[in-house]
């Protein structure tokens, strides 16, 4: 009877993890031995960026969110599409060398990570991405209904939501996606984008406030 208690608390535990886990840990290979080194001495980059409302291919966040930002290259000056595992390993080791600003950061470094294992711009890394930003924007969101006085948590929920809408609709097609989904895209989710961050406008402008965090906040629930 003891073993099989010892068996279920073990599978509980396992199963506690997983769900805990970000998909990311499930994706990207662990870090070896020079990647945690790194990790210990990081910094955050010098100027972070705060984000500004429009979005397009120059927007920038923290240190890691924005197309092609930061523009880390491997020593082999290879495209990350045709690097071997070990100029994989070398290249991912230079990100693990800065530190994300905050877990929105984080997810975008995940997901530059994601990239380069992958070899190409493959959609999985993608749709990833975008789940993780909307469980973050959820938890904020959450934080923002227990505490009324809460606008940064507003400010980061939104910042989450509409990282990984864009991304998803605009930015992040990604080389296999089909025509299909991509047409799904845009008839559908690209509209309800616009008009998202019209109406987030709206209540932007009524409210008086930010609405993205500012330059001092931080986005960790």
């Amino acid at each position: 009877m003891g073993s099989y208690m010892h068996y279920f608390i073990s599978l509980l535990l396992i199963t506690i993890t997983l769900l805990h886990a970000d998909e990311f840990q499930r994706l990207n290979s662990s870090p070896t031995s020079l990647m945690k080194e790194n990790m210990k001495k990081a910094k955050e980059c010098d100027v972070p960026f705060i984000a500004k409302e429009n979005f397009d291919s120059d927007f920038r966040y923290g240190c890691f969110c924005g197309k092609g930002y930061p523009s880390l290259v491997s020593d082999t000056n290879k495209s990350f599409r045709n690097l071997d595992r070990d100029e994989k390993d070398a290249l991912i080791a230079k990100y693990y060398l800065i530190k994300p600003i905050d877990s929105i950061d984080e997810v975008c470094m995940k997901h530059d990570i994601c990239y380069i294992y992958e070899g190409r711009k493959d959609q999985l890394c993608n749709d990833v991405f975008y789940n993780e930003l909307r469980k973050l924007s959820d938890r904020f969101y959450e934080i923002a209904r227990e505490d009324r006085n809460s606008s940064k948590a507003m400010r980061c929920q939104r910042l989450a939501s509409d990282i990984g809408v864009v991304f998803k609709t605009i930015f992040g097609s990604g080389d296999n996606l089909s025509m299909m989904r991509m047409g799904m895209f845009m008839m559908i989710n690209t509209p309800m984008t616009i008009m998202s961050k019209g109406i987030q406008k709206s209540s932007h402008l009524m409210n008086d406030e930010a609405l993205y965090p500012l330059a001092n906040e931080r986005c960790t629930p």
